[in-house]
């Protein structure tokens, strides 16, 4: 006798719980909304800023590479309308690319170690760095 009211509470419940689904889901699908009470969410993309298109490759030197010669070039790539400036411990060039980019000179560094900056300018003024460390000597290994 206990157990049957057990199972009929049970069903009862599982019932009840069914009809209250019922009657929601008829309300909701039957409810009118007024216009003024709607809510519009307007989602925004931002722009994302504009890439540079500013590239600068540096082909020669290497970073850290020892030459036994005082005059190394300097060559790479980079936009064919930008100004590209070498400056070492001694002096500055600054070099027009040719009309695919390339651009090539030749410098004069000092004994021991030598920092080598190659800069590439656009038009609009954006920069591009690399920097080299290249080191003079005349010894054997």
């Amino acid at each position: 006798m206990k157990t049957e009211k057990v199972i009929l509470s049970f069903i009862a419940i599982i019932i009840g719980l069914l009809v209250t689904g019922i009657i929601f889901f008829l309300y909701q699908t039957t409810k009118i909304v007024p216009p003024n009470k709607i809510k519009n969410i307007v989602l925004l993309n931002p722009t994302p800023p504009p890439q540079s298109s500013l590239f600068l490759i540096l082909d020669s030197p290497r970073d850290e590479e020892v030459v036994d010669k005082k005059i190394v070039t300097v060559s790479g790539k980079t936009q064919p309308d930008a100004t590209v400036v070498i400056s070492t411990n001694n002096t500055d060039d600054v070099i027009t690319p040719a009309s695919n980019g390339a651009f090539s000179s030749s410098i004069t560094i000092n004994d021991g170690q030598n920092q080598i900056e190659v800069v590439a300018i656009a038009p609009n003024g954006q920069e591009a760095h690399i920097t080299k460390t290249i080191t003079f000597s005349t010894e054997t290994f």
